[in-house]
């Protein structure tokens, strides 16, 4: 197979061991086993040093929905290039930011009139936080200074967004001691969503639930500025997929005790759950959205908080008031990923992006389905573009241990069979662009029956 690498490649690897710092990484890992060298990116494949082509089953991490290299996104971007590149956002505007904002809202809710920039998932998510806490003391609410969340959560690696995320594991639990008050309250799992559903009881256990959710917000209900939660799927948590009732009833307990409700869609926006946003098939509209990755295709950084007029009042006033939201990012509405992220939405309005999205999910959950019997494989389930479950030893039907590395190890060992997945701790999950082939999703999960341990 031919090399796509320079002929001083080694040089340049021991470049990145000497000064590259790789995210979610023990980079001691990398002494022994250095990162996969991608070259090129093109429809739903990544090309490796080495020649090899991979599907991209994971979006390059949530990310890429149209495909890589999409021309219609590479042509925007080139074009904006040549007239703008950025200027700040702070007493000017361009039209990029202008024309993203009309095209999106006519997408969103009534409610959710103002939108604010800002760079990533993370941030897009600290701006909603502060926004709901400003909001709430500038309305004389000065004892709403604690967040409510769902356990499980996550929603970025900013402090803020950590804080409000799940504490009781490896990646924040380090970080307690810095973080803003938040109560979690936890919320079951969708049995309708699993493709071998176990229904038994389950009636029971959703008015359990929403007993649950009632009592959480009698004892916190009060003191909460706002509670955030990713709509139908917690993706961290291992593409958890909950209940669209339980978000109904959070809405309504958000509107009882004067709480904010802030859903982010940065993972679950732009089709990834069959529909556009996962909020409509709840039929709930929040105080504030968050929206990032899957904005521009995947194409470039930028995000955005969506707010109600009721929460952008609040900070209307007089200078001297001392009401303005003073938040701000270098880059905020970057001309190019407005551009970019203009032309994405574009795609959705003059190609079938959606009723692709359909057919892929459609062949997802067929193949699944097939997975769903395999010795290694429990709790399969599946949602739009998004197919989940646990991986086992087979031997003993338990997890594999920890020190054993077997997500990573099965991670490298799919890549060699030209498909990019990265379990989430025993979670193995495929969530593809939306333009990817139904066909390439059936090898792809032919590829991971293979594979699995029997």
């Amino acid at each position: 197979m031919a090399s796509f690498l320079p002929p001083d490649w080694p040089a340049r690897l021991a470049l990145d061991r000497a000064h590259l710092w790789h995210p979610f990484t023990q980079m001691k890992e990398h002494e022994a086993d250095p990162p996969v060298p991608v070259v090129a990116g093109e429809g739903c494949d990544l090309v490796l040093g080495d020649g090899r082509r991979v599907l991209d089953g994971i979006s390059s991490w949530w990310t890429c929905l149209h495909g890589h290299g999409h021309p219609r996104l590479l042509g925007a971007l080139e074009r904006q290039g040549a007239r703008l590149d950025h200027a700040m956002f702070a007493g000017f505007t361009h039209e990029p930011a202008i024309e993203l904002a009309a095209r999106l809202r006519r997408r969103l809710p009534p409610r959710l009139t103002r939108c604010f920039f800002s760079d990533d998932g993370s941030t897009s998510v600290e701006v909603a936080l502060k926004m709901a806490f400003q909001a709430q003391l500038q309305r004389g609410q000065r004892d709403r200074t604690r967040f409510g969340a769902l356990q499980g959560g996550y929603h970025g690696d900013t402090l803020g967004a950590v804080g409000v995320g799940e504490l009781d594991n490896f990646m924040t639990g380090i970080f307690r001691p810095l973080l803003l008050a938040c109560a979690r309250v936890a919320v079951p799992e969708d049995p309708r969503r699993q493709v071998l559903p176990e229904l038994e009881g389950w009636e029971v256990r959703l008015e359990d639930a929403r007993a649950d959710l009632r009592a959480f917000f009698g004892e916190h209900g009060a003191h909460l500025a706002a509670f955030i939660a990713e709509p139908l799927v917690q993706g961290a948590a291992g593409m958890r997929m909950w209940p669209p009732e339980l978000l109904q009833e959070l809405r309504a307990l958000c509107d009882a005790h004067g709480v904010y409700l802030i859903l982010d869609e940065v993972m679950t926006g732009f089709g990834r759950t069959g529909t556009l946003f996962a909020h409509t098939q709840a039929g709930v509209d929040p105080d504030l959205l968050c929206l990032s990755k899957g904005l521009t295709g995947g194409l470039l950084p930028l995000a955005l908080t969506w707010a109600s007029e009721d929460i952008y009042q609040a900070f209307w006033g007089d200078y001297t008031e001392g009401r303005a939201f003073l938040h701000g990012h270098s880059f905020t509405a970057n001309p190019l990923a407005c551009a970019v992220a203009c032309a994405s939405l574009s795609l959705f309005d003059e190609e079938p992006v959606l009723a692709r999205a359909q057919e892929l999910g459609t062949a997802l959950r067929a193949s699944w389905s097939g997975l769903a019997g395999h010795p290694a494989v429990r709790d399969a389930r599946h949602l739009g573009c998004i197919a989940a479950c646990r991986i086992v030893d087979p031997r003993t039907g338990a997890p594999h241990p920890p020190e054993a590395r077997f997500p990573w190890r099965f991670h490298r060992k799919v890549l060699d069979h030209g498909l990019l997945v990265r379990p989430i701790g025993d979670c193995l999950y495929l969530l593809p662009p939306l333009a990817t082939p139904p066909g390439r999703i059936r090898e792809a999960v032919e590829v991971l029956g293979r594979l699995l341990p029997n």
